[in-house]
């Protein structure tokens, strides 16, 4: 820690009660302390006033201390506690900016000063810090209760500022639900995967920020996780693999589809090892990658007759370089990300399967559609606003999706530019999805035809141009 061996001694003196040992320590110790407290808290008066309190705490404690070779490490545990009391206790006034960066203030209504400068909300915002999970709480507390910077939560947490960004990240669907509820405000809550195909989720979440309509993006990570929170209602909307979408409407699920999320967009990719396993990667049970191996039958028997595995999308590389897979059937941008960092090569693709197939839908919940078709009705929008926002500029696209998913911007911008998923005609169509509910019954994939009619709904597409 930079502090002299002949330390120990010094408190030995100041433990039998020579004065100026004491203020010998201090005098010895206050620039390292001063460095360690700044780090920790941003203000330096505030820096000043734990080392001073975590040096009169020491002089009260001093005969506790057990070693006087422990001096370093229980003084700065000491500090550390004084640091935090400090931070925990500063007035309580959110940070406009940090709430408005969060998307956390309301879009409409007065001014973000009165609609913040109220006790009750302050007790919300408390309330709903106070419910993040723990890794989450103190970058949160410290930058929106607080108004510290990400840089100055990163030195007082003592983490990377790119850790901060992503448990900001992270909380801001969690603390805006729960404002929301504070508030009366409608969310429409849409669920999504980190893949090239619900690109247009992630890009209209960015374009309609702060933009008034109450849109609660979540991403998942897991088919299974994301089915269940739409079957049970904790979502309204979701961009959802056909076969899944179908089996849940088959079991009562009360789901319209609205919009096709884009067409092919999937590959084939196959392990670099020598020894690989013989056993493929897929995103599900229910999904549109077990209709097209079926239906691409005996061509790539090697392939296609392999057992399979469910592996969640942003999980397949890992599990490939750990030979837990040998190939993996699944949503770009993965098999392009796994050829370029060197772990598999791709064998095909979805479209030479089944050009312009069906994959993910996009499907509301019909309770939440006839309360407020109009929300529906502007998401939709959005997303075809978001759409031709990527085919004029798919940099854009890729940095959207880069942010949000952690893929690099260029392997991302490649399966774009690439062509491996396209986004037009993305009209609800019925005769199409018929046409895909027999091929998953023919491969097995649903027991028996889904309930169709009535479930495709073009209500909330913008009316064509005259």
């Amino acid at each position: 820690m930079g502090i002299p061996f002949s330390l120990a001694s010094i408190v030995c003196m100041a433990r039998r009660g020579d004065a100026d040992a004491w203020r010998a320590l201090v005098a010895r110790l206050t620039p390292w302390a001063l460095g360690l407290a700044r780090r920790k808290l941003p203000w330096a008066s505030d820096a000043e006033d734990a080392v001073q309190d975590a040096f009169l705490t020491c002089f009260r404690k001093l005969d506790s201390l057990r070693s006087p070779d422990a001096f370093p490490s229980w003084f700065a545990a000491i500090l550390t506690t004084h640091c935090h009391r400090i931070t925990a206790s500063r007035p309580a006034a959110i940070s406009l900016e940090a709430l408005d960066d969060n998307a956390l203030l309301p879009a409409t209504g007065s001014t973000p000063e009165d609609e913040v400068g109220t006790a009750q909300l302050l007790a919300a915002c408390d309330t709903a810090l106070a419910n993040l999970p723990p890794h989450l709480l103190d970058v949160n507390r410290l930058h929106i209760r607080h108004g510290l910077s990400i840089p100055q939560v990163a030195a007082a947490c003592g983490l990377p500022e790119g850790t901060v960004k992503k448990r900001l990240f992270t909380a801001r669907p969690l603390l805006q639900q729960q404002l929301a509820r504070f508030r009366g405000d409608l969310l429409f809550r849409v669920g999504y995967l980190p893949v090239s195909d619900h690109l247009l989720a992630m890009c209209a979440d960015h374009l309609l920020r702060g933009r008034g309509l109450p849109l609660l993006s979540r991403r998942y990570l897991s088919w299974a996780v994301l089915a269940d929170d739409l079957t049970h209602g904790r979502l309204d909307a979701a961009f959802i693999m056909a076969p899944l979408a179908l089996s849940l409407r088959g079991a009562g699920a009360p789901l319209r589809y609205i919009m096709d999320g884009h067409h092919e967009g999937s590959a084939l990719s196959l392990s670099r090892l020598a020894g690989r396993r013989r056993v493929m990667g897929l995103p599900g049970a229910l999904s549109t990658h077990r209709v097209l191996l079926a239906h691409m039958g005996q061509e790539c028997s090697g392939v296609s007759n392999l057992p399979t595995l469910v592996v969640n999308p942003s999980s397949v590389i890992t599990s490939m370089q750990h030979n837990e897979i040998g190939a993996f059937f699944c949503a770009e941008p993965w098999s392009t990300k796994c050829l370029h960092e060197g772990v598999g090569h791709t064998v095909l693709r979805s479209a030479d399967i089944l050009p312009r197939h069906l994959c993910c839908i996009l499907v509301v919940r019909q309770p939440f559609a006839d309360r407020h078709g109009q929300v529906v009705a502007d998401y939709v929008r959005a997303l075809l606003a978001a759409r031709d926002r990527v085919r004029r500029d798919p940099a854009f696209g890729a940095a959207v999706q880069s942010a949000l998913t952690g893929v690099d911007a260029g392997v991302a911008r490649q399966v774009l530019e690439r062509g491996a998923i396209t986004f037009d005609d993305l009209e609800p169509d019925a005769p199409r999805m018929a046409a895909f509910a027999r091929l998953a019954v023919d491969a097995g994939v649903l027991a028996e035809p889904a309930a169709l009619p009535g479930f495709a709904c073009p209500d909330f597409l913008p009316a064509p141009a005259p």
